[in-house]
């Protein structure tokens, strides 16, 4: 009598269940703080001479209209 042998499959494992991410970061990175650069020391630029004040305004003198003949 011959048997009649089913092939049977290994039980496939069941996956790892997924372990959490570390999910979102509560503080964003700080943005680094610029540090102040020393000035190069070098020759003092002169100052610009400052310009003399403009004097009064000169006064309109009357005369005819334009346009008018």
């Amino acid at each position: 009598m011959v048997r009649n042998v089913e092939m049977t499959e290994p039980p496939v494992p069941e996956p790892d269940p997924v372990p959490p991410g570390p999910g979102p970061r509560p503080f964003p990175d700080p943005e680094p703080i610029p540090r102040p650069v020393p000035p190069v020391p070098g020759p003092v630029p002169e100052p610009d001479p400052i310009p003399p004040p403009p004097g009064p305004a000169p006064i309109p003198q009357p005369g005819p209209l334009s346009g008018t003949p």
